[in-house]
């Protein structure tokens, strides 16, 4: 049976529904035809760890993307959204830093993800407890209805306290942090309380890359065919990069062999904190991601001239949070200045 059948199917002997990946494989359009993870094999292992955790009930496991810009993740936010709520039955919020950006994705990307209509038409505007509530979906079932809120974090005085399973907080930076606490006390009557935190991150040390340090901090690595080394690409940026008759590819820093990025695998700086904490981190920079032309990529590094134009480059093609000429206020310049000498302040009248 296919898995627009099994989610769709009625009745109490209800099949087990497919694997995260199989249902975006199958069920999922992006902007230019079906969602392929060709060209994206950084995000299988996520991919996989997402499904892992919901079929063994991890209870309040965290997982943190530190991600750079345009490698497809909004399409797969969306469609792993609907999949929680229709095929896990899982009620998600789905968290913004305002409503514009809630609204752009409830009203565009969340219906137009899904290729099968017959999927789209289970999704209902919803009301909880008698209340319309802007962005609330509804997915009914046979073991009840169970809920998609796509939800704007600006301001969260209107908003519905909806219990919920999973937070899925996209574009971390930019949301308060008193409003992302309001999101996270959805969880708190859930038996699987899971958290995924995705963003490209431009502060060192705080919003998503807090968040990122905080996790295992898995980076991809890549092998060198020729000396065996392995290299993480965004952190030996511009070391990796080469150009043979104007076209640009990646090659080993050491002994110059070309490198299929590809061919990398995660491995964690601190595992413990995934037994510890539960907390998984991964960090996917562009140049992991073959979809994402390498020819954009150094065009936009060479564009860049000023801290700032680099700064940028590096949040959104490297994943490395930058503050450019700006003084971030980090954990080790608060530290410091406690520190400091004292010093006293008099009230001005």
């Amino acid at each position: 049976m296919s898995i627009l059948g099994r989610l769709t199917q009625g009745g109490a002997a209800r099949p087990a529904p497919g694997t995260l990946r199989e249902f975006l494989e199958k069920e999922v359009a992006a902007d230019k035809g079906p969602f392929t993870l060709a060209g994206r094999a950084a995000l299988i292992e996520p991919i996989e760890l997402i499904d892992r955790i919901i079929r063994a009930g991890i209870k309040d496991a965290t997982i943190t993307v530190l991600k750079g810009t345009q490698i497809g993740f909004s399409t797969f936010a969306a469609a792993l959204a609907i999949y929680l709520c229709a095929a896990r039955r899982l009620s998600t919020g789905f968290f913004f830093p305002d409503d514009g950006m809630a609204e752009q994705m409830s009203d565009t990307r969340i219906r137009t993800t899904l290729r099968n209509p017959k999927l789209t038409e289970a999704m209902k505007d919803a009301e909880y407890k008698g209340v319309a509530a802007k962005g609330l979906k509804e997915f009914p079932g046979p073991d009840g209805s169970r809920f998609l809120y796509v939800l704007g974090l600006h301001d969260v005085r209107n908003a519905t306290s909806i219990p919920l399973d999973v937070a899925l907080n996209d574009e971390v930076d930019d949301i308060k942090p008193e409003n992302l606490k309001w999101s996270m006390d959805r969880l708190d009557a859930s038996a699987l309380s899971l958290t995924l935190n995705l963003g490209a991150g431009r502060t060192p040390g705080a919003g998503i890359h807090g968040r990122y340090l905080d996790g295992s901090q898995r980076v991809w690595r890549v092998p060198c065919p020729g000396c065996g080394a392995e290299w993480a690409l965004e952190e030996n940026w511009p070391g990796v990069l080469r150009e043979e008759e104007g076209r640009p590819f990646l090659a080993c820093p050491a002994c110059a062999h070309p490198l299929g990025p590809e061919t990398g695998r995660y491995v964690p700086a601190f595992p413990e904190a995934e037994e510890e904490r539960k907390h998984w981190s991964f960090r996917i920079p562009q140049l992991i991601v073959p979809a994402v032309r390498l020819e954009r990529v150094a065009a936009k590094w060479r564009a860049a001239r000023t801290p700032r134009e680099r700064a940028t480059f590096s949040c959104s093609s490297l994943a490395l949070p930058d503050a450019g000429d700006m003084q971030p206020i980090t954990d080790d310049l608060l530290r410091r200045l406690r520190e400091a000498e004292p010093y006293h302040m008099e009230v001005v009248a």
